[in-house]
């Protein structure tokens, strides 16, 4: 299937969104299909998008104010008794702060859905303090645990539906820059099955959630530099991993670059390499933040120093592919 809008490589004529504004929407109509759906928000209802959701179901919004222990403990609790939760924060105090409230729900297998917003480092401005770049590491260790990324807003839209619908624990990853929206509405989305943008023989990218379209302008490049094919893959399901896809790319390419917004240490790109490693061993470049901590800045320019932005992805790819 053909998920990328006709027109995705030109940046200037694409709508920009963020990621949360898709489930600030989503959520709405997830809560359309099913009313056992609730929100509790520990006071960031703007940063999340919830005015929509709160003004529509008042009754199944929840303010906690900043208790983003307490709001995961509530939640589970609505968990026990048939509703389904979602608990909103920035990723970085949820589970940045109450990681340990959230291993108790996902040991007991309680439907609560976590969503962290303004991960990585387009939460630029706000600085490193507020920069979450280990959540994926924190919530994969989880027995149980899904994790999704999505792409782009109408990706973000999709995931929070079909999360609403998934039984048991789940952590959603959104951000808060405007992002271009290049994947066509009403694509085909199911959890834990990858989508695979564009084919080639040559090289496999693996991109996982902000940083998809910026990777997808750098795969341009360098086809464009080196004359070769990539298979690309957004990876929106960081858990469950799409062995079946991504080993039959690997297989078919020999060669693996996995791109995220999140530190190398205890990211999706160490999950590709341990399972790789044991079925069909394939060199892999992972690309992400070098074992530091970002700092304050607009998101493109920390992108730029941290290696993340187009020309940086191009430089980095063109090395490992020799």
């Amino acid at each position: 299937m053909n998920y990328l809008l006709d027109n995705y490589l030109d940046e200037s004529s694409l709508e920009q969104k963020a990621i949360r504004e898709g489930f600030g929407e989503g959520i709405v109509h997830a809560a359309d299909l099913n009313d056992q759906i609730v929100v509790l928000n520990a006071d960031l209802p703007g940063s999340l998008k919830l005015q929509k959701f709160s003004e529509k179901y008042p009754k199944n919004y929840f303010q906690v104010g900043v208790a983003e222990q307490n709001m995961a403990g509530i939640g589970t609790g609505l968990a026990h008794y048939g509703k389904i939760p979602f608990i909103t924060s920035f990723a970085a105090f949820s589970p940045g702060l109450n990681f340990s409230q959230i291993r108790l729900a996902a040991l007991g297998h309680q439907n609560l859905k976590v969503v962290g917003s303004h991960y990585g480092l387009n939460v630029g401005p706000d600085g490193s303090s507020a920069q979450m770049n280990a959540d994926i590491g924190m919530m994969k260790s989880l027995a149980g645990m899904t994790i999704v990324s999505p792409a782009d807003y109408h990706q973000a839209i999709q995931a929070t539906i079909e999360l609403s619908k998934l039984e048991g624990p789940a952590y959603l990853r959104v951000t808060r820059a405007k992002l271009p929206v290049f994947i066509k509405h009403g694509s085909d989305f199911e959890i834990g099955k990858a989508q695979v943008l564009e084919e080639g023989d040559d090289l496999t990218i693996i991109a996982s959630g902000s940083i998809v379209y910026e990777a997808l302008h750098a795969a341009e490049l360098v086809k464009k530099e080196k004359g070769i094919t990539i298979d690309f893959i957004n990876l929106h399901t960081i858990k469950p991993l799409d062995t079946e896809t991504i080993f039959a790319s690997a297989k078919k390419t020999g060669k693996v670059v996995v791109i995220e917004e999140h530190n190398v240490w205890g990211g999706v790109g160490e999950s590709i390499t341990r399972f790789l490693g044991e079925v069909q061993p394939t060199p892999v470049k992972c690309i992400g933040l070098q074992d530091t901590f970002g700092e304050s800045g607009e998101h493109k320019e920390l992108w730029e120093k941290y290696g993340l932005s187009r020309d940086k992805l191009v430089e980095q790819i063109s090395e490992f592919i020799g």
